[in-house]
């Protein structure tokens, strides 16, 4: 591309760009901590969430891009490697450590926060942060169960949210969103917590980058993973709340005309979508590339609801022509799609959903629901790929066998597996 003239690509293209820039479709038979942290340097961060139907999201995310591994192998790197940590950057995530400085000023504005947030949460506990900060500094990583509940408390904290929690879990919770303390390992995906000077390793930088640099890390990281995205777009993936920095239209204009101007950043025309794209420009010939080169082989992915290729729902809606719903709080009876459900990845197309539970007592996966888009026509060679993503998808889970509901398409149910 001639420096100046702005590339204009079809939608085709742009997706099959997008979804080659997260890492989708690199299947690997012996995946080890190498490529898991290759695919989170592509990603930036992967999201953490506890709803286990299946798996957990971040499990999945790893799994989708990679195929089958050992989920102990992203647990090691967090302890005892010390090769990622977990804090808030798209919302509750794991991050590379040689990023933890890029989230330090954002550790630094909880700290000030830190005693009013603990009287507003708290109330007449407020004084809860010195004692279980005390309690960590005197006998090592705690988890919330290492502390007994109230008197008369057990049962109005079952409910979710700030104040039905246990009063020593949020004041460990404020701790470490203010940086005092990290995530030193989970077990059984419970946190303990230690303090930060026990788990960063001495070698990182903790030197807290000034506002500017910080906008331009989580820029330059976003269209890194997304590999293009309208400017409106950019405050979806490491979420503004999170991270404690301005990422909004008005915000980035400076500096992403500075960032054109060193010839950072370009800008690409998708055709169909409303305004034009922000892209690295080290990735303007990969671009060129997708444009002169079709799709051949393509692969099915399944992957969460809270994966990083749909977090933005108009980019999702514009680029992909889909529209991902997650409906975990809507009431059963009013479910269109399922609890839980997968997206489709076939290629660098999302035609459709999954809605899969694993029954682990059982060591069965029940696929309980296949929805198409009302365009895509599955083919012989769809149903083959998504065999190969299903046989994959059980021996992730360790599953012996896999149940069809009746609500799946005749396609889906003739399958054995």
């Amino acid at each position: 591309m001639v420096r100046g003239l702005m590339l204009k690509v079809t939608k085709d293209s742009a997706r099959r760009f997008a979804v080659r820039k997260q890492g989708f479709q690199n299947q690997s038979h012996n995946v080890g901590k190498r490529q898991i942290l290759e695919v989170l340097r592509k990603l930036g961060c992967v999201q953490i969430d506890s709803i286990n139907v299946v798996e957990r999201s971040h499990y999945l995310a790893f799994w989708s891009r990679l195929g089958c591994y050992r989920k102990e192998i992203l647990d090691e790197l967090l302890c005892p490697d010390r090769k990622v940590f977990e804090y808030w950057a798209h919302a509750a995530s794991v991050i590379r450590i040689e990023h933890y400085r890029f989230f330090v000023p954002a550790m630094m504005k909880r700290r000030k926060e830190l005693r009013g947030k603990a009287r507003l949460l708290l109330k007449e506990k407020a004084n809860l942060l010195d004692t279980v900060l005390a309690k960590v500094k005197r006998d090592g990583p705690a988890c919330s169960k290492d502390f007994k509940h109230s008197e008369g408390t057990e049962k109005k904290e079952r409910g979710s949210g700030w104040w039905n929690w246990k009063p020593a879990k949020i004041a460990l919770e404020l701790l470490y969103n203010a940086g005092i303390l990290m995530v030193s390992r989970r077990e059984n995906f419970q946190k303990y917590y230690d303090l930060t000077e026990n788990v960063l390793p001495s070698n990182v930088d903790a030197s807290e980058p000034a506002d500017e640099e910080r906008q331009r890390f989580f820029l330059e990281r976003t269209l890194d993973a997304w590999g293009l995205a309208e400017t409106k777009d950019i405050s979806q993936y490491f979420y503004p709340w999170s991270t404690k920095t301005n990422l909004g239209v008005k915000a980035l204009s400076g500096l992403i005309k500075e960032l054109q101007s060193e010839d950072v950043v370009a800008s690409v025309s998708v055709k169909g979508l409303g305004e034009s794209c922000l892209m690295l420009t080290k990735d303007v010939r990969e671009l060129e590339h997708s444009v002169d080169v079709q799709e051949e082989g393509r692969t099915v992915s399944l992957i969460s609801p809270f994966d990083n290729l749909t977090w933005s729902k108009p980019r999702t809606r514009k680029l992909f022509e889909f529209s991902p719903g997650l409906e975990i709080y809507v009431p059963k009876e009013a479910r269109k799609f399922g609890y839980y459900a997968l997206n489709i990845l076939y290629g660098s197309e999302i035609v459709g959903r999954l809605d899969p539970k694993m029954h682990r007592d059982k060591a069965t996966l029940e696929v309980r629901a296949l929805e198409f888009k009302e365009r895509f026509k599955p083919t012989n060679a769809f149903r083959e790929e998504l065999l190969i993503t299903l046989r994959d998808f059980m021996r992730f889970h360790e599953a012996g066998t896999t149940r069809f509901s009746e609500a799946c398409p005749r396609m889906l149910r003739t399958i054995r597996i």
